[in-house]
């Protein structure tokens, strides 16, 4: 009895952990605020408005404030669409709003005089300049991640391309990535919210930070002016959001060869006689992810 009793404990922890886990595979990374106006420019009360992730279909809705501001916080990165409704006026409607890591999305709505069943659909009306901080930095999208050459697969090795940004290969102390003149591990690095950072050398390059890039959806970098909640470090401040599944099923599977048969040997090396350098990589792998539940539950592995 004790053992079957400890059997079901143990399965019901593993359950427990497997749902927490996909819960964290959601990441919370950024908001979407705004101000509906009627049209004269006076704020509206006590609209209601519903946002829904474009790719999950989880919706999430709530009214007005007092002074016709709305904000919904915590939100995986993706795209969105918006309805507002108020009574003597047109149902608003807008899609594909962008959502990205670390960028708050601001999506101001000037409602139309009508009737309810009138729909007035408008295309992207979210707010695409900085309008909340005076940061520095860029996002890397999922797409740069897997189109761009990455010489050992890691991700964040593409901090390289950002402004102000030297890159060190000279070996020993010094070398490494440098952001705006800081030091080659003055880094911060969270990944869905969560702190990545070695405690004594937080550096992006080291082994700690071998992320697959087939499970990153995108990620921030911050150069300059990093806000309270996001700076630690003089130099580069990371957040990093790993992907979800959606409603639709999609996998992939893979291998990246090296080999020393499909490389050149250098200039010198072929003056003075000698072979090329030996190498041969070879890295499979896979990943895939879909609907639980549509519009509910979903899993992603990588």
């Amino acid at each position: 009895m004790a053992i079957r009793l400890i059997w079901k404990v143990g399965l019901a922890a593993l359950f427990l952990a497997l749902l927490s886990s996909v819960a964290l595979a959601q990441g919370s990374s950024s908001t979407i605020t705004g101000v509906v106006t009627d049209p004269t420019g006076a704020v509206i009360p006590r609209a209601k408005v519903t946002i829904t992730n474009q790719s999950t279909g989880i919706s999430y809705s709530a009214d007005t404030t007092s002074s016709g501001t709305y904000a919904f916080a915590s939100l995986p990165v993706g795209q969105y669409s918006i309805t507002v409704e108020m009574p003597g006026f047109k149902t608003f409607s807008s899609k594909d709003n962008v959502l990205e890591v670390g960028r708050p999305t601001i999506i101001d709505v000037k409602m139309a005089v009508g009737e309810r069943t009138e729909v007035v659909s408008v295309e992207s009306a979210y707010e695409k300049l900085e309008a909340s901080d005076a940061k520095i930095g860029n996002i890397v999208e999922q797409k740069a991640i897997e189109s761009l050459p990455l010489n050992g697969r890691n991700p964040l090795a593409l901090i390289a391309l950002e402004p102000g940004v030297v890159q060190r290969s000279y070996g020993g102390a010094g070398s490494g990535i440098h952001i705006n003149g800081s030091r080659d591990r003055a880094y911060n690095v969270t990944i869905d919210g969560i702190d990545a950072n070695e405690s004594t050398v937080p550096n992006p390059m080291s082994n700690l930070y071998r992320l697959n890039p087939d499970n990153v959806q995108e990620f921030r970098v911050v150069t300059s002016n990093a806000t309270p909640e996001e700076g630690r470090n003089s130099g580069a401040n990371m957040a990093v959001a790993t992907r979800s599944g959606t409603n639709e099923y999609h996998g992939n599977i893979f291998e990246f060869f090296r080999n020393t048969a499909l490389n050149s040997n250098e200039f010198f090396a072929n003056a003075q006689g000698s072979k090329k350098p030996e190498i041969k990589l070879n890295q499979f792998g896979a990943e895939g992810g879909g609907p639980i539940i549509k519009n509910k539950t979903f899993f992603f592995a990588s």
